[in-house]
């Protein structure tokens, strides 16, 4: 007796199937893709060049940066006024320097260095050995 298979194990089927596959595979999709600006909820787009502009003008705010650019005859009004004609690579790497700027007080440091030292004293009683500081 002969077995009955289902219409999807057909061998005709299969086969056309696979075929019709393999020429569709060897025509290349054109793909494109992008970076999208993000959005707020308002609907105001922040780009990268906006944020870093901001970032720049935090560092500019620094009583330390305005004084040493008036050692150097520019103002902090001169140099908002170049921002929107420098380029891109130009504002990156101002911001890039401006955050090491911001981000360099002693505060960060000191507020780290407390939680190495408390993360220590916690193992170190967890593990059952006793700190004794004299």
């Amino acid at each position: 007796m002969k077995k009955h298979r289902p219409w999807f194990l057909n061998a005709g089927l299969t086969w056309m199937v696979v075929m019709a596959f393999s020429v569709l595979a060897l025509f290349p999709i054109e793909v494109r893709a992008a970076l999208v600006e993000s959005r707020l909820s308002t609907g105001e787009t922040i780009s990268q060049r906006s944020a870093e502009i901001e970032t720049i003008r935090q560092a500019l705010e620094l009583e330390v940066v305005s004084q040493r650019l008036a050692d150097y005859g520019m103002s902090k009004e001169a140099i908002m006024a170049k921002l929107p004609t420098m380029s891109d690579a130009q504002i990156h790497q101002l911001a890039s320097l401006s955050e090491d700027i911001v981000a360099g007080d002693g505060l960060g440091f000191v507020i780290g260095l407390l939680i190495v030292v408390l993360l220590v004293l916690l193992i170190l009683n967890i593990t059952g050995r006793q700190v004794i500081i004299r």
